[in-house]
């Protein structure tokens, strides 16, 4: 992958021929869009955001136009820009001038939570709406191939569906966005990324809104609706700084990788870990482990 990036930063010729190959690639390669989300973000942060822009367009114009070509609809295109292209390119602006991780992963962290508020606008009941496409599109096919599948189960998960969408926005944006600040390092700053992903640290304001969300969904007593979506990105943004955590005190106390590598597994396996290491990040507000750790360390 680090190939890939010292490629597109050759020169603006080689970047727009890796977007644009990469765009096309992912048509019918979707994981491939994470590469050029990546480059957008390298681009940005390295050259300016004008170029960035550029590669965006670039990117956006490729992905739209073999979309368009292949199913004769541009909808899928325009989703896949708006899933991993523009975000990033904003992402990657506020990383630019901040120089904050942290920030970034807090206007990630926004810019789900205002779409998710302004789709609980637009859709009075998310979880009827979604059952209802699920019902409409999804569940005749199904029946064509004889699969069995239980009606209440699918309803319940259609309550969790918005707040799933959400987390998965804010995770793909971020990762990919690390991706390229990971490429800037390992081409131009070598070991920058290390430090920066180390002190992630989001502001209290995050823990603040996490604290507020939980009160009002234990005095609602209901786990849907919007406190319930917001709640999964205040949680996936903080699981972000329980990660940087664990990575600084696997440094600092000279662990194996292999717990890390066991830390991602059980992520993998266990969506449990997150909400466990979203409790690390809230408390690490107030305790700063970090700090505290290496102070042992002297």
């Amino acid at each position: 992958m680090l190939a890939v990036a010292n490629y597109s930063m050759k020169g603006p010729f080689q970047a727009i021929i890796a977007i644009c190959i990469l765009s096309m690639l992912s048509v019918v390669i979707a994981p491939i869009g994470i590469l050029v989300g990546a480059i957008i973000a390298l681009v940005t942060l390295r050259i300016s955001v004008a170029e960035g822009f550029k590669a965006l367009i670039w990117g956006a114009v490729s992905h739209v136009a073999l979309t368009v070509m292949l199913s004769g609809n541009y909808w899928p295109g325009m989703i896949a820009v708006f899933e991993y292209m523009l975000p990033v390119w904003l992402m990657s602006i506020v990383l630019r001038q901040t120089n904050s991780l942290a920030h970034t992963l807090q206007f990630a962290m926004i810019i789900a939570g205002l779409g998710v508020i302004g789709f609980h606008l637009i859709v009075p009941n998310p979880a009827e709406w979604w059952l209802a496409l699920f019902n409409q599109h999804v569940a005749p096919a199904l029946e064509a191939a004889e699969v069995v599948y239980q009606p209440d189960v699918i309803a319940e998960l259609a309550k969790m569906v918005t707040m799933l969408l959400a987390v998965f926005a804010v995770m793909l944006w971020f990762s990919i966005l690390t991706l390229g600040r990971w490429w800037q390092s390992a081409l131009y700053h070598s070991g920058q990324f290390q430090s920066d992903f180390y002190q992630l640290r989001l502001p209290k304001s995050t823990a603040y809104a996490a604290i507020a969300l939980a009160v009002i969904g234990l005095v609602s007593g209901e786990p849907t609706g919007l406190v319930y979506d917001l709640s999964g990105v205040v949680i996936v943004g903080l699981m972000f700084q329980g990660i940087a955590i664990a990575h600084q005190t696997m440094s600092i106390k000279q662990l194996n990788k292999a717990w890390l590598a066991g830390l991602y597994i059980l992520l993998f396996l266990f969506p449990q870990t997150m909400l466990i290491l979203a409790t690390i990040g809230l408390v690490d507000t107030w305790v700063d482990f970090r700090n505290r750790w290496e102070k042992e360390e002297l």
